[in-house]
């Protein structure tokens, strides 16, 4: 027994390990002190409605007065209707009233906030007691009896109103009853003496008039009411005294003249001088002021039991408050005992796990990570709680989280590492598939006569296109690094086309205007990629009758904004601000590969150049893509300077008419085609070679240059290309060529053109010998002078000019107009 004792002894020695669910009990004070927080709170809100109760004290003070000022202004009324014979007792009424409202406007100023409605109330019946004054002197000027009754009844109802504003400021359930009751007898009391004054302005006139006759009813009725209102919301006392007082022979008798005046005496047994009223004046005053002084004495007691309801109800709740704080007082210093030392060590060893996890989140598990990842090995330090408790327990097992933790991190590094390899391997090996498809289309699409076949070959040149540009994304998207770099510098113009070249709808995308800058190798590359993205979202986005227009500009700083312009359906603020952060993250290997996988490329291969790329709304719809490349990746060429030619033309250079023979079907020519033929200078040219694939602009290393086509005076269009002289007008005609009809267009299709149709028999033929004759020692290729072509494409334009000038007046093939 004796050891058993001890043991627990022992064990309440050793609070340190006790079950965090005994700690918890211990620090239960901290629920106390919540609870002493709501004490409080409690305490500061009986305080303040013990103060409302005064503020309600002093309402129901002022309420009790307005009865003696509604009395004496009701009295006036009635006074006023039997004048001449009662002036003296009027003006003696007059100063008791004028007495009442001054010490009722001091009693206003001294109850503080009313409160916005009340005030409102006040304000009004100071504007009508200010009429009293003129309605007195119509009234000792012998106004009329309707005149007077409607200037009292203004300020009686006034009174009324102000009192009913009064009402809403006894909220609590015990003043209620007493409050709304009183407001019920004020305006019961007024439809007595209404109905006083109404009987005494007939007997005056000597009978009722149907109006008043009408307002008598509807005091009577108005009257009912407000005694039924009061038997619903008067409390039990003060019903049965209304009961005990408002009762007896007068006021029976009341009622009785009251139903008398309304039937009133019959016009047969009226006679000369007689007054038309079955009673007579001083009966009805009797019977009248009893009822209405008894009705008085139940509404002086309600307003007594209103103020001492309130009294009561403020002294009770204030000495709740003085309990509950003494309480709250005696809880506060055991709180403070209990929690001084429970809580002062659960305090420390949740600080300690806290400042634990919290550097293994931030610091320490990030380290290890980035560690394991650069193969080096990550060390584990266990969190400084070494207690046998819940809290040392709880350590133990966020050790082995975080050893856990590291483990998986390992585990998924690997895991990243092959799944990385195994990406970059797949996608070498389909970008070499991709590389020998593409090299196998340009055999056959140089080799391929059929326009269709052509097209089709075309198509699926530019798929291979974007498959080799996709197989690059996953590549990016690895992490690891292009095998396609350039040592010289590319020019921006051929970095636009290539980017163009390399989207599936090229035909769509016009690149406007670029300015003469080199872009370093290094980076051309990227660019290429990141400007084809675009270009290709864009296309994708936008309805299919529309331009994607692509356009640089040079900034003052030297960088260059190369711009994609779109008329797509647009982003809204949260996918742009979104699509804006994509491209600012620069992808990398955690990118999800989606459906924009496009933005995480273009955002990793521009953070790698520091080339900045934005998306922006234009002002009518679509999208802007603004790509800015750096001043550090851009080497600018210099300007060549323009020939200066010496001397002066006085011959004025004529046009060469050259006739095409044979008819060609389809739709009309557009754009420029359209004018030059209109003018009779139009020659279809021979078909060019086959266009390489996108890889030859940009990426060609080896691919022999096409054989050097032959001069003939069909192919003269192009001997500037070649750099060589221009040959002499042809001096006759040649015969016309056969030529197949071509098959019939579809709607909205592009016409298609039969390649070699317009070439004469000598000219197909040597076509044909060249495009056979694969063994062919390739020329040397001749380097295309700028300066030759901008001189050439003037000529041109200068040509054309002159052409429609001389067609104003000829016809298309030089004849005269009707």
């Amino acid at each position: 027994m004796t050891g058993r004792r001890r043991s627990w002894a022992a064990a309440a020695v050793q609070w340190r390990n006790w079950p965090v669910l005994v700690k918890i009990g211990a620090v239960l004070v901290v629920p106390v002190v919540g609870a002493v927080l709501l004490g409080v709170l409690r305490v500061q809100a009986d305080v303040a409605l013990a103060n409302s109760y005064g503020d309600v004290e002093r309402l129901a003070a002022l309420r009790a007065e307005l009865v003696p000022t509604l009395s004496t202004i009701q009295r006036e009324r009635n006074l006023a209707m039997q004048l001449p014979d009662l002036a003296l007792t009027y003006e003696q009424q007059t100063q008791s009233v004028d007495v009442n409202v001054a010490g009722l406007d001091k009693l206003v100023h001294d109850t503080p906030d009313l409160g916005t409605t009340a005030d409102a109330g006040y304000t009004n019946l100071k504007r009508a007691f200010g009429t009293l004054t003129g309605l007195r002197q119509q009234v000792r000027s012998g106004a009329e009896s309707t005149v007077m009754l409607n200037g009292y009844d203004n300020v009686t109802q006034a009174v009324l109103d102000f009192d009913r504003s009064l009402v809403g400021r006894f909220p609590d359930q015990e003043l209620t009853g007493y409050s709304v009751a009183l407001f019920d007898l004020q305006a019961a009391r007024e439809q007595v003496t209404l109905q006083q004054a109404l009987v005494l302005a007939a007997i005056r006139r000597g009978e009722l008039t149907p109006i008043e006759t009408e307002q008598l009813i509807q005091a009577d009725v108005r009257l009912a009411d407000r005694v039924s209102d009061v038997h619903s919301v008067a409390p039990t006392d003060l019903w049965q005294q209304y009961l005990e007082n408002v009762t007896g022979k007068d006021v029976e008798r009341r009622l009785d003249l009251v139903a008398l005046a309304r039937t009133g005496q019959p016009q047969a047994r009226r006679g000369p001088g007689k007054p038309t009223m079955p009673f007579a004046a001083p009966e009805w005053n009797s019977t009248s002021d009893i009822t209405s002084g008894l009705m008085t004495q139940v509404t002086r007691t309600a307003a007594t039991q209103l103020r001492n309801a309130s009294s009561s109800l403020q002294d009770a709740t204030s000495s709740r408050a003085g309990t509950q704080s003494v309480l709250l007082l005696a809880m506060v210093l055991l709180a403070a005992a209990i929690g001084g030392v429970v809580g002062r060590y659960l305090l420390r060893s949740l600080n300690t796990l806290r400042k634990t996890a919290l550097d293994v989140a931030s610091t320490r598990l990030p380290e290890a990570v980035a560690n394991i990842r650069a193969g080096r090995k990550a060390e584990i330090e266990p969190v400084p709680v070494r207690t046998r408790e819940e809290f040392g327990q709880l350590a133990r097992a966020f050790d082995t989280v975080h050893d856990q933790a590291v483990r998986s991190a390992e585990e998924e590094a690997k895991l990243r590492g092959n799944l990385r390899d195994i990406f970059v391997n797949l996608s070498r090996r389909s970008q070499s598939l991709v590389e020998r498809q593409l090299k196998l289309m340009e055999q056959l699409e140089q080799k391929e006569t059929d326009p269709d076949q052509l097209a089709n070959l075309f198509k699926l040149d530019h798929l291979a296109t974007r498959m080799r540009r996709n197989n690059e994304n996953l590549v990016v998207l690895s992490g690891a690094d292009l095998g396609r770099r350039f040592t010289d510098h590319v020019p921006l113009s051929r970095v636009l086309r290539a980017a163009v070249s390399e989207v599936e709808h090229y035909e769509r995308a016009v690149v406007q205007s670029a300015p003469r800058v080199d872009v370093l190798g290094y980076a051309a590359g990227d660019l290429v990629r990141s400007i084809a993205e675009l270009v290709e979202n864009a296309t994708a986005f936008s309805p299919p009758d529309t331009d994607v227009v692509i356009s640089g500009r040079r900034e003052d700083g030297g960088s260059v904004v190369v711009e994609i312009v779109d008329d797509g359906i647009g982003m809204g603020d949260a996918e742009l601000a979104e699509a804006n952060g994509k491209l600012s993250a620069g992808g990398g290997v955690d990118a999800p590969v989606s459906r924009q996988m496009g933005l995480f490329v273009v955002g990793s291969l521009a953070n790698r150049h520091g080339i900045q790329v934005t998306l922006a709304r234009r002002d009518s719809e679509g999208l802007v893509a603004a790509v800015r490349v750096p001043v550090d990746l851009i080497a600018t060429t210099k300007e060549p300077e323009p020939r200066k030619v010496t001397g002066t033309l006085d011959v004025k250079p004529a046009p060469v008419p050259v006739s095409v023979s044979g008819s060609v079907s389809g739709p009309a020519e557009r754009g420029l085609a359209a004018q030059l033929k209109s003018v009779g200078i139009f020659v279809e040219l021979p078909r060019l070679p086959v266009a390489k694939s996108p890889a030859s602009i940009l990426f060609r290393s080896d691919d022999p240059p096409p054989p050097p086509m032959t001069a003939n005076p069909a192919e003269q269009g192009f001997a500037w290309l070649a750099g060589g002289p221009a040959a002499e007008p042809p001096t006759q005609r040649v015969a016309a060529p056969v030529v197949k009809p071509l098959p019939a267009q579809k709607p909205g299709e592009l016409p298609k053109r039969v390649p070699q149709a317009n070439l004469q028999a000598p000219a197909r033929a040597a076509a044909n010998t060249a495009t056979t004759n694969t063994a062919r020692p390739a020329a040397p290729r001749r380097p295309v002078n700028a300066e030759r072509a901008r001189g050439f494409l003037t000529s041109f334009q200068a040509g054309v000019r002159l052409s429609k000038a001389d067609g104003a007046g000829n016809g298309p093939m030089g004849e005269e107009k009707p």
